[in-house]
């Protein structure tokens, strides 16, 4: 597989967050604008691209491999916030924000808004299938581990619960579960607004990254040394583990191979949008999202020509 492919999906990400960029520097975007669109991208944009990815006929030999990627994005979740939880402990990194944005961004790429696009041009329809398997995952850590690394949870155990639960995102999962296992489909008009919501998922995401980013110098993204720290642990240290262990697991090329880009995704925009919606450091956050998804062009395919040589 060659370079090409991830490298031009890339390139086109950068675009965008370069038009987020402008439109702030020209005061065409506010402050006050960016949170509103914070919120169009968690509670609607991104459930409407879990419901549109799995209107499709039940097929039993999917279902059943759809559960073994879930299952096995669990436990690549659980791998990668222990390995994040020791590469930046608080006697490491002292800063309670920078720590969480490392940690928050050594877990959880950038899957939904680069990994689904390029596992489209790659893979095809099945490959995008798969992939939302990993952000159906995803979905369930972010809201409950990731939220609770910006103090998002808060309240007894049955509270956190319930918040997780009416989550749009949660919800959006189990409705296009029960779609595919069911043969549903959604009548006309109303698949035709949840597909153009879903096309608003990556020019919306990069254009709220180019907008934070303006507020700062660029010179900070390369020479910050936690955030080149954080960007290779993202790029490179989590990506080999799991072309590793994907190696082992006895799985459909096409679903191991969507595993793996989401996995080898930069760091994700969910990290600058709850830094923002928590005033946890956003300006790190961006910095770190910002570099991880420069070097990205190089890493991204690379390991899957590495996962190509071994597989």
């Amino acid at each position: 597989m060659g370079f090409a492919v991830p490298a031009i999906q890339v390139s086109i990400m950068f675009g965008l967050i370069a038009i987020g960029w402008v439109a702030f520097r020209v005061h065409w975007i506010g402050p006050d604008a960016l949170k509103g669109m914070t919120n169009l991208l968690l509670y609607l944009v991104s459930p409407a691209v879990i419901l549109q990815a799995f209107q499709r006929d039940f097929d039993p030999a999917q279902l059943r491999t759809i559960g073994l990627v879930f299952l096995l994005d669990v436990a690549v979740f659980a791998i990668t916030i222990a390995v994040a939880r020791v590469l930046f402990s608080r006697r490491l990194v002292s800063d309670g924000a920078k720590r969480t944005a490392l940690r928050f961004g050594t877990v959880y790429s950038n899957a939904g808004f680069i990994g689904i696009p390029l596992a489209q041009a790659i893979l095809g329809d099945d490959g995008v299938f798969y992939a939302v398997a990993f952000i159906a995952a995803f979905t369930v850590f972010v809201w409950t581990h990731g939220a609770a690394l910006f103090g998002g949870v808060e309240g007894s155990v049955g509270q956190r619960l319930r918040k997780v639960l009416v989550n749009p995102n949660i919800v959006a999962i189990v409705a296009a579960l029960a779609s595919f296992v069911f043969s549903l489909r959604l009548p006309t008009p109303a698949i035709d607004i949840v597909r153009y919501l879903a096309a608003m998922n990556t020019p919306l995401s990069m254009i709220v990254v180019g907008v934070t980013l303006a507020e700062f110098s660029l010179r900070a993204v390369f020479t910050n040394r936690l955030v080149w720290v954080g960007a290779l642990a993202r790029n490179l240290l989590v990506p080999l583990l799991f072309v590793l262990l994907l190696w082992a697991v006895p799985l459909d090329h096409v679903a191991r191979l969507a595993t793996l880009i989401a996995v080898a995704s930069p760091v994700g925009a969910f990290l600058v949008i709850f830094s923002l919606r928590h005033d946890r450091d956003p300006r790190f956050a961006t910095q770190l999202l910002t570099l991880s998804t420069l070097l990205s062009v190089i890493t991204l395919p690379a390991m899957l020509v590495l996962a190509g040589l071994l597989w």
